[in-house]
């Protein structure tokens, strides 16, 4: 059994004192791991500089393991633990803690594991940790807040009933053997949870918890800025307390599908103009086998883009847009290889003979048989990594370290996503043997299929058939195999990893090395992460973006255009660590690069050369056009709280354009058009750089040569502001819109008074005071809806508020009136400690140091997009958020967010179609609100 398997390697090094697992040479915390005596291990991260303390707790339990007849409660009970504990009964105690000290909180639920997951600035860790610890101790499973939990449960069940990613999982574990574990339900609803004669849900839960939340089945990660010795002693007294009541999980022997079933194939009719094919393959677990990763190598080869690869194949027979393979799910006995297609109409009417070269690669690498240069490039690549880890967000890193201690060695549970030491052909051998046609499921989404059964919880028209192989294997020729072979030595593994010589003195931010009528460049060494990468970003813009909607389409489209064009030899080096992206905002063209400096030049040189000459095809432009006109017109099937947002959003940003006005300028596109839009473009250019990193003061005129190129010399023509518009005191608008939903959503705008920086804090001081309240109140304590959220929302920098509910209980008219009843309530609720340790968290997360050079890049970076040449944005934005008093906040809040608000209400009905009272006629188009309004301008 896995998990016993683990469990005996890692107590028989954890008696001692602590065990020091094996980091990063770029990694500066410090590490230990210990047992508890009740035999919950603890992994312990100090690090005296961290400005956010964060902790985690993995249970290995999961959906999994609902007992038969309670699909969801596992879920379920990841949802309770929130809502008191014996030590702290209220509700909202653990949750108005962790937000008012600066803090965030959450969990999930997979199908093996139940996370849970804090930060909290540094200071305050102890009192956190001990308000997290009481879930694993004592909760209440108070009888009103079962009921009351049971709503959002089945809130959330209901908001997913038009996602296809849940749509397609529900058939999936229809089609699966009835007996294994994955085949439930696993999200919950109102009927699963239900109360029944011999079995209440809360007996239920509280048999659920009793027996699965067991301290030796958890993992621990608590990270904060104390030493180890300190937290060690703050964590062995709390969490000693949670009882090991000695739960064993059991390993799973029955297979994922019965036994004759396979190969299948299954056809799903999706909401979305979703074109996809799935070929799964149920494996052997391969999680003990963590220094070999044999799926990794298998997901690296079926996934490559390069020359010679599937996907390209797939491209150069107008079949496929992108592939993407690897392990998704993985259970105690087994796993999935899987492979994504998404496909062209011409893929989907031949949808067969992708399978022929999917199989056909298969088979071309059995026969080419696993091959140790492959193997040990891919090693050295996971080596890099791990030498030049980076640190991430502390909250999502003690996530997934958590996650992680329950499969590796104690001494690996930071390297062992890294490690690929032991190639061992004979088990990929074995891997190879696994994927074959006769052990396929197959999965074909599109709206033509013809179904004839509808699954249990989403409803979701499907049909399922044996497939047949015998054409499939009759066209698997020598023709076929030909085109298809191993990808090529990777020429963009850095080498050279050395750190540049420093020029004294560095400055402390970027300095404009080049600066003329069409080309500005800022340059600057990094001299406090000294790893030996970079980022180079270079921004193209034009007035001839954003004006139109014709404009916008083309400029996306010309951009993946081009990102297509380069995509066989860029594939590689994204594959060695050196990504870069293209893409289109709001002014023009931004293209990125970033990683291992040593291979830039290269990368840099050959995306500019496409740049400069590509070679569009006719048959690639018409599938990237028909791509992108289904992925807007795919926007219905998004989530109806993102929906209302998008709405929200072209409303307030001028030049930003609606689905239906981009999809018309699509199809009315040609590629002539496009290449003469394209030449355009480019005569009307001016470039603006960032170089920073590990760089020497030579690149600076290497890439400016090369980005100056494709400049013209004439005189630069003038460049549109941008604009934002500008409600007025006291102006209240109602945009009214049509989402495909059963949900109301409300996504309530307060626009700040003004633009200056004390409007900026004041209003992301509302924000913070608000938010946690307002999740508790109108999420938790009224039951409005799942999506519950109050935010600051800046818009190029003009500060506002959001308001967003999605409620599946509760028509618009009475969640408007909800919402206003809350922001009236909290001025005079906010106490002067409430108030200033709320200014606290709101100071120290505005001048919370950069974690990573990425991080800092992109605060040059997007001060450079604003103009803040001083790069003072941050100091100036917490000097005002520390002159305002609470008086002066309570002022400012009245006045503009109560009394003469700056308000614009984005209402989805839903199925009661109706839409809170407003003084002026609800609005239907987002060209309506902009026309003729005032504005903020933004150079």
């Amino acid at each position: 059994m896995l998990s016993i398997a683990f469990s005996l390697v890692a107590c028989a090094t954890l008696r001692a004192p602590g065990v020091v697992p094996q980091q990063s040479p770029n990694d500066d915390y410090q590490y230990r791991l210990v047992e508890l005596d009740n035999q919950m291990q603890v992994l312990l991260i100090s690090d005296p500089d961290t400005p956010k303390a964060a902790a985690a707790l993995d249970v290995l339990v999961g959906s999994g393991d609902n007992p038969e007849g309670r699909a969801g409660l596992a879920h379920f009970l990841e949802h309770m633990l929130f809502l008191g504990t014996d030590k702290y009964p209220e509700p909202a105690e653990y949750e108005e803690y962790i937000t008012e000290h600066g803090g965030s909180r959450n969990a999930y639920t997979s199908f093996e594991h139940t996370n849970y997951f804090f930060d909290v600035n540094a200071d305050h860790l102890p009192e956190a940790l001990d308000r997290f610890a009481q879930f694993f101790i004592a909760p209440r499973f108070d009888a009103q807040y079962v009921e009351r939990e049971m709503n959002a449960v089945q809130a959330e069940y209901q908001m997913g009933l038009k996602s296809d990613p849940r749509r397609g999982l529900d058939v999936l574990q229809e089609v699966m053997n009835p007996e294994h574990p994955f085949s439930q339900f696993s999200v919950g609803s109102l009927e699963t949870l239900a109360d029944r004669p011999d079995a209440p849900i809360r007996d239920d839960l509280l048999r659920f918890y009793q027996k699965h939340y067991s301290a030796n089945a958890m993992r621990l990660v608590v990270m904060g800025k104390q030493s180890l010795n300190e937290l060690q002693d703050l964590v062995t007294p709390i969490f000693s307390e949670v009882p090991n009541r000695d739960y064993q999980a059991q390993e799973i022997e029955v297979p994922l599908f019965s036994e004759g079933s396979l190969p299948l194939l299954v056809k799903v009719k999706p909401q979305a103009t979703l074109r996809q094919l799935e070929i799964s393959f149920p494996v052997p677990d391969y999680r003990q086998r963590y220094q070999a990763q044999p799926l990794s190598y298998l997901g690296n080869l079926v996934g490559h883009e390069g020359e010679g690869s599937l996907l390209s194949q797939l491209k150069t027979e107008g079949l496929a847009e992108s592939l993407s393979a690897g392990s998704g799910l993985a259970w105690r006995g087994g796993a999935l290889f899987s492979l994504n297609v998404a496909l062209t109409e011409r893929g989907v009417q031949d949808y067969d003979r992708v399978l022929q070269l999917v199989f056909a690669y298969l088979d071309m690498l059995r026969e080419e048989g696993p091959q140790q240069w492959l193997y040990e490039e891919q090693s050295q690549l996971s080596a890099l990594r791990f030498r030049f880890k980076e640190a991430r967000e502390p909250i999502n890193y003690v996530s997934a370290v958590a996650n992680r201690m329950h499969y590796y060695a104690m001494q690996d549970v930071l390297q062992g996503p890294y490690l690929m030491t032991d190639y061992d052909p004979a088990l990929l051998q074995d891997l190879l043997a696994n994927v074959v046609a006769e052990n396929a499921v197959v999965t074909l989404h599109d709206q033509s299929v013809q179904t004839n059964q509808l699954s249990q919880y989403y409803e979701v028209p499907y049909a399922k058939h044996k497939l047949e192989l015998e054409q499939l294997n009759a066209s698997r020729s020598s023709t076929v195999e030909a085109d298809l072979h191993l990808p090529a030595p990777n020429d963009f593994i850095a080498e050279d990893v050395s750190l540049v010589k420093l020029d004294k003195p560095v400055p402390a931010t970027p300095q404009p090395f080049v600066q003329g009528a069409r080309q500005t460049l800022w340059f600057l060494q990094d001299d406090e992460f000294r790893l030996p990468k970079g980022a180079t970003y270079v921004n193209f813009r034009s007035p001839l973006v954003g004006q139109t909607a014709q404009q916008s389409a083309a400029a996306g489209l010309y951009t993946a255009m081009l990102k297509d064009a380069v995509n066989e030899f860029a594939y590689p080096a994204l594959l060695a660590g050196l990504n870069f992206d293209l893409y289109k905002h709001a002014q023009g063209i931004s293209l990125r690069i970033s990683g291992y400096n040593d291979r830039q030049a290269l990368l840099l040189e050959r995306l500019l050369a496409a740049v400069q000459a590509p070679e569009f095809e006719q048959a690639r432009f018409m599938n990237i056009r028909a791509d992108m006109i289904r992925g807007l017109q795919n926007s219905v099937a998004k989530r109806p709280s993102s929906q209302v947002i998008d709405r929200l959003r072209e409303a307030l940003l001028y030049g930003e354009w609606g689905e239906q006005a981009l999809i018309e300028a699509l199809q009315d596109m040609t590629l002539p058009e496009l290449e003469r839009y394209a030449a355009e473009f480019w005569s009307t250019a001016t470039a603006e750089s960032l170089i920073y990193g590990n760089y020497s003061r030579s690149v600076v005129d290497e890439v400016a040569a090369s980005v100056g190129v494709l400049l013209s010399d004439k005189p630069a023509p003038a460049l549109p502001a941008l604009q934002v518009l500008r409600l007025a005191e006291g102006e209240s608008l109602q945009y009214a819109v049509e989402v495909p939903h059963d949900d109301s959503v409300i996504a309530w705008y307060l626009q700040g008074n003004g633009d200056t920086w004390r409007d900026r804090a004041a209003t992301a001081l509302s924000a913070q005071v608000i938010k946690s309240g307002f999740f508790q109140q109108l999420r938790t304590e009224q039951q409005l809806g799942y999506v519950v959220a109050a935010i600051p929302w800046s818009q190029l920098d003009v500060p506002g508020l959001l308001l967003l509910i999605q409620s599946s209980n509760t028509s618009a008219p009475e969640v408007a009136s909800a919402i206003d009843q809350f922001m009236k309530a909290v001025p005079a609720v906010i106490s002067a400690e409430q108030f200033e340790r709320h200014q606290k968290a709101l100071l120290h997360d505005i001048t919370r140091p950069d974690k990573n050079l990425w991080e800092r890049a992109e605060f040059f970076w997007q001060s450079i997009a604003k103009k803040q040449y001083d790069f003072a944005g941050r100091e100036r934005l917490a000097a005002a958020v520390e002159e305002l008093s609470l008086e002066d906040w309570q002022a400012y809040y009245q006045q503009v967010f109560l009394d003469q608000p700056h308000s614009l209400q984005v209402v989805a009905p839903g199925r009661w179609q109706s839409l809170p009272a407003v003084a002026v006629e609800p609005l239907r188009d987002a060209a309506d609100i902009k026309q003729g309004h005032a504005v903020y301008t933004v150079q």
